[in-house]
Order: structure tokens, then sequence, then C-alpha cells
């Protein structure tokens, strides 16, 4: 049983990873990576800095930056659940740095540095994290009826809001979770706080933004929640990364009782 469960381990990792390099290749992750690096490369590149500065050494000045820049990403990124979007905050900042840069070593530079920047931002979108196709979104009331009438599914449920950061943090992890434990007998949903706030708060989540409950899961079993997880747990935040999430919310254990149960109603009709 050891061999087997550390076996499934390394298979569900390798699967993870091979969602998140095919994430990684698309060109809005390239394309970025090389915009946010363009400035060290310049700089430490024999033969190509001579052509856009007379001064290759850096200077006290472009250290600070740098150093600036990894302390604010170290620091907005202390509770990122993702690697996409440990990049992402990463891309921003060191743009930003990049521009700086480029201003104190050139402000043509700095002008074509920035339009580029403009169009990659303009043209190249953000990937979209592919989630289950049978994944439901809850933009009414009807979130209560719907559990009320699949009493034999098990649900499992995001409550969100369109522009909180953490939530669309948690798109990714949540996407991959819904592709790998959907079954006929296992649905999941998200439901917008914002569209039907008395929904959230009849199952004691907060739709407020202030207290930072969002994003929250909720695992529904017979129509009763069984299991949740919060951005702030017990006044301390929360990492709602693959690993903490499959635990936390018990979805390997419900999962394998649903399927369990599913094959027991078949079999029974058969016999009928």
């Amino acid at each position: 049983l050891l061999y087997t469960i550390k076996f499934e381990d390394i298979m569900v990792n390798t699967y993870a990873l091979k969602k998140t390099l095919v994430q990684l290749g698309t060109p809005y992750f390239i394309l970025n990576a090389v915009i946010s690096l363009l400035h060290p490369v310049l700089r430490f590149t024999p033969g190509v800095c001579e052509l856009v500065s007379n001064d290759c050494t850096l200077d006290f000045y472009d250290y600070e930056i740098y150093f600036f820049v990894i302390c604010v990403v170290a620091i907005k990124n202390r509770r990122c659940v993702s690697i996409e979007s440990y990049l992402s905050t990463f891309f921003l900042f060191a743009k930003a740095g990049a521009m700086v840069l480029f201003y104190k070593m050139n402000v043509q530079i700095c002008v074509w540095y920035c339009i580029v920047c403009i169009v990659v931002m303009v043209t190249v979108r953000t990937p979209t994290f592919v989630e289950s196709p049978e994944m439901k979104y809850f933009v009414d009331d009807s979130l209560p009826q719907q559990l009320k009438e699949d009493r034999d599914t098990l649900w499992v449920v995001e409550f969100y809001t369109s522009f909180s950061p953490h939530c669309n943090a948690v798109k990714p992890v949540f996407g991959a979770l819904s592709r790998e434990y959907t079954h006929e007998n296992v649905k999941f949903g998200k439901c917008d706080v914002l569209k039907c706030p008395g929904v959230a708060e009849s199952y004691g989540i907060s739709p407020s933004c202030l207290k930072t409950e969002l994003p929250a899961i909720v695992v529904f079993e017979e129509g009763k929640p069984v299991a949740r997880v919060k951005q702030t747990m017990n006044g301390k935040p929360y990492v709602m990364n693959y690993e903490n999430l499959k635990k936390d919310l018990m979805l390997t254990e419900l999962y394998e009782k649903a399927v369990q149960k599913s094959k027991k109603g078949k079999s029974d009709k058969k016999n009928k």
C-alpha cells in the first residue's frame, strides 16, 4: 500500500508538472520573460552592452534597483499558490525596475522599451487556465436548489469574486483539481458572491472583501458542507496550493467514496 500511494503521488505530480510546462511555453510567459530580463542581458553580454551604453559596469544605484525588485517580488509572493502567479508578479515588478534603469542609461532606449511593453501587454493575452468542461458557474441563487436536486452528487464549489487577486491566483489550481476529479458523481462549480451574496452568507462565507475570506472552497456531500477552506482561517493566511487543497478538502477520499457509490448504484440497477 505504501508503494502504491507513493506511485500515485508521483503520477499526480507529473501530471501537474506537464500542465505547468504547457502553460509556461505560451507566448505570454516567453515574451514577458525576455522583456523582464532584457536589462541584465544587455548589461552583462560582452559586445552587446557597448552598443547601447558607454559604461557597461553596474553602479550602486543599479544594484539597489535589482535588490529592491527582488525584495518586492519575494514579499508579494509569500502566499503564492502557483508558479504562474509567481512569474506574473515577477514580470510586473521586473519590467518596472527595468524602465527605471533604462531611463538612467538612455532615455531613447527607455521610450522604446516602454513601447514594447505596451505592445506585448495589448497583443499577448494572459493564458486561460483550462478547467473541466463540466464546470458550472452559479451567478444567481440556484446553488441551494442544485445541491438539493443532486444529493447523490459530490459538489466542490469555489466562492469567489472576479476582481480579487487572490481568487485569480487560485484559478489554475482549482482548474487542475476540476480536471482531475470531475466524475459523473463529482462535480465542480464556482459561485460569484457579488451576484448572490445571500447564498455565500448562508454557508458561513462573508462576501465582503474586507474580511479576506475569499476565495473559499466548500465540499458538499448529500447537499451538506463536509469540508471547507478559506483564504484566511483562524486569523492566519491559508496557502491554497494543489497539495493543501487535496489534503484539507479530503478530495481523494471523497472522490473514491463517490465513485464506489456510483458503481454500487449501477450494480443494483443491473440486478433489478
